[in-house]
């Protein structure tokens, strides 16, 4: 089953997680509306826009023969504390957001959908971990937010990335605050 994936993301993030576990995708990035319904919890929204991302894919591939044997992986990732956090939209949200995770825990959470393209079974679930913050000074913010990092990042930071020496330690899968919870694709991957 893991031969015939599409991979409805950008995200280098989550083609390298797939890669490290032996599948080699075909990657199809969608145009999807990430828009969230008022009032929708967190581990709702994730599954609300992985599923979102994968039915956008399975649109544009479901009449190609070609892909008939395929199953489409999308996903999302947001960061909660105290709201849900995407992409920053700038400099100052990128600075609301780590701010409001400084010297203290907040939630990430990613969904994952599935949709086998010959039939359109789909299947979604999502993982959550508790991060736990370092101490960050003014100056320490600052010099993150001068960095390319934060702004493509659901709260701003990636654990991988620069931001990761300022992460005390969490609890529950690290590939899920990467951004892609390796354990629930395999456990989707079985229901087929």
């Amino acid at each position: 089953m893991t031969d015939r994936i599409i991979l409805a993301s950008k995200s280098p993030r989550r083609l390298e997680i797939l890669r490290q576990h032996g599948i080699e995708p075909i990657v199809k990035p969608v145009d999807a509306d990430e828009s969230l319904p008022e009032g929708i919890a967190m581990e709702e929204a994730v599954e609300y826009l992985a599923l979102t991302k994968a039915r956008a894919c399975y649109e544009e591939v479901r009449d190609d023969d070609s892909y008939k044997d395929y199953i489409i992986i999308g996903s999302d990732t947001v960061v909660f504390k105290d709201e849900i956090m995407g992409k920053p939209e700038d400099r100052n949200d990128a600075y609301r957001m780590i701010s409001a995770i400084n010297d203290d825990c907040h939630y990430v959470s990613t969904g994952v959908a599935t949709i086998r393209v010959s039939d359109g079974n789909e299947f979604v679930s999502s993982a959550v971990t508790r991060v736990y913050c370092k101490k960050l000074s003014e100056q320490d913010i600052q010099d993150y937010l001068d960095t390319d990092e934060p702004y493509d990042k659901a709260g701003a930071y990636a654990i991988q990335g620069l931001f990761g020496k300022h992460i005390d330690r969490i609890e529950g899968d690290y590939d899920n605050v990467v951004g892609l919870p390796y354990r629930i694709v395999q456990q989707l991957l079985k229901c087929y």
